[in-house]
């Protein structure tokens, strides 16, 4: 009978357990010897997984010889060599079926002439299937477990700042791209360069990445937004219910407070999108909306006598004709901000109030928690009620049914008093520190620091420019603010 021989291992297999394929070949030649069968050919696939046929050239190819009627039996030296998938597996059985190929393991004396051998084959399956769910699962807990201590689960390369050696666990900086880093994120939190612009500068100033290539958008956030440069790893990133952050082994590049600091810029930056790219001039761009229309407005630059140039805001619906507001001059518009803001009444008590608030609410928690446990305590009563005999299976179902409801509202509550774990990078203020920065602050702010200001204070300046009559330009009113407040 022309028989196929069939060897598979995989990389970690071979290293972690000693798998040997050659081993494997020798003891099925043997025993095709000893069945006085013939070999037709001997299919290997060296360092493949066995989780799926699709990538395994190997038994592509026994496939092929299999529908060509080359191949009327099939020998492996155990299940898992062929297939760890069951619906493989399903799919190689119904082949070996339709062609009139029988199939034999040497290790499980599995023989598919008779109808018990197929049932056991798919038993086999479904074993091999469930270990290598838990090879998965396992790996996956490993590398949780790896990041949780503080080390980095990437295998085959370092983010650009750092090297890590072959074998070793911990990165260590690399001083020429830390430089760089470091650069980037000055560049991006001190001196208002774009994503655009730091990917541009770096390219004009031939810097390369990681491996060689050219700087993007894309690399600058994925650098910018990597806690490993504050000295953390990460975990979880395609899976966000999963994701945590912990204090990592390596030595951090840049502070915490400057990595910080870039997101709350980066996280405010996807709230306010520019109709045109702010430069220092123009730094109020992106937070003011029109009173009217409610529209975004644009920045215009205009000249006048001895090439003066004056810039101004003006309502971008206005452009199409579709709204009435007046354009206003940019010094119109921050002085209207500014007593806008000055004017504005303030708590003092603000900061106790909160600390009341918190106080509060874990008390509330507590109370909760001790409602949960009596909840706890009388469906463990109704069990042991049902358990001696003193109530029916309904009666039990019943009461844990209404137990289950009370208990889900108030674990609701718990979470939604208890405040999240998760790191967060924005840290806003409160409404009345805002006003104090910036009525303290603001009239010596540089430009650019203006505008890192309102990226980290202001959500949106609702105005409107109030027509004077025989003025182009009239008075600027301020109709509402929003603060990015905790």
């Amino acid at each position: 009978m022309e028989t196929a021989i069939y060897g598979r291992v995989s990389s970690e297999e071979q290293a972690m357990e000693g798998y040997s394929i050659r081993g494997q070949v020798e003891k099925l030649q043997s025993y095709v010897s000893a069945k006085s069968w013939s070999i037709y050919d001997v299919y290997l696939d060296e360092g493949i997984s066995g989780k799926n046929i699709t990538e395994r050239p190997a038994i592509k190819r026994m496939i092929e010889d299999i529908k060509a009627g080359h191949v009327k039996n099939v020998l492996v030296f155990k299940l898992d060599r062929l297939t760890r998938s069951v619906a493989d597996l399903v799919y190689l059985i119904d082949l070996f079926k339709q062609y009139g190929c029988a199939f034999n393991s040497l290790t499980e004396s599995i023989d598919t002439s008779t109808a018990s051998g197929r049932m056991f084959i798919k038993i086999i399956g479904i074993f091999a299937e469930f270990e290598r769910e838990n090879i998965g699962e396992r790996v996956r807990l490993g590398k949780e477990r790896k990041a949780r201590e503080g080390y980095t689960t990437g295998a085959h390369f370092s983010n650009y700042g750092y090297d890590r050696a072959i074998g070793e666990r911990i990165q260590t900086i690399n001083e020429t791209e830390a430089a760089i880093v470091r650069r980037v994120y000055d560049m991006y939190v001190n001196q208002n360069y774009s994503l655009t612009g730091i990917a541009t500068t770096l390219n004009k100033e031939k810097i390369p990445t990681k491996h060689g290539y050219f700087w993007n958008t894309g690399k600058i956030i994925s650098l910018i937004s990597n806690p490993n440069y504050m000295g953390y790893v990460r975990y979880g990133m395609e899976k966000p219910d999963q994701y945590f952050e912990a204090k990592g082994k390596h030595e951090a590049i840049i502070s915490e407070e400057v990595f910080k600091e870039a997101q709350a810029i980066m996280a405010k930056n996807k709230l306010v999108t520019p109709t045109k790219k702010p430069n220092e001039e123009n730094y109020l761009v992106g937070f003011l909306f029109c009173g009217l229309c409610g529209r975004k407005l644009k920045s215009n630059m205009d000249y006048r006598e001895n090439n003066k140039v004056y810039h101004t805001y003006v309502c971008y619906a206005r452009v199409n004709r579709a709204c009435e507001a007046k354009r206003m001059t940019a010094g119109n518009a921050e002085k209207a901000m500014i007593e806008y803001i000055a004017n504005l009444p303030t708590d003092e008590n603000a900061a106790a109030k909160i600390e009341q608030a918190k106080q509060a609410a874990v008390a509330r928690i507590e109370e909760l928690k001790a409602k949960l446990n009596n909840l706890e305590a009388k469906e463990k009563e109704m069990l042991d009620s049902y358990i001696e005999d003193n109530a029916t299976l309904a009666e039990y179902r019943g009461v844990k049914t209404q137990l289950d409801g009370e208990k889900a509202k108030i674990l609701t509550e718990i979470e939604a008093l208890t405040p999240s774990q998760t790191i967060s990078y924005e840290e806003p203020k409160t409404r009345e520190e805002i006003i104090t920065a910036f009525n303290d602050g603001w009239g010596s702010f540089t430009n650019i620091e203006k505008r890192q200001f309102l990226m980290k204070h202001i959500r949106k300046i609702t105005l409107l420019n109030q027509p004077i009559k025989g003025s182009n330009y009239g008075t600027v009113e301020i109709l509402d603010i929003e603060f990015n407040t905790n």
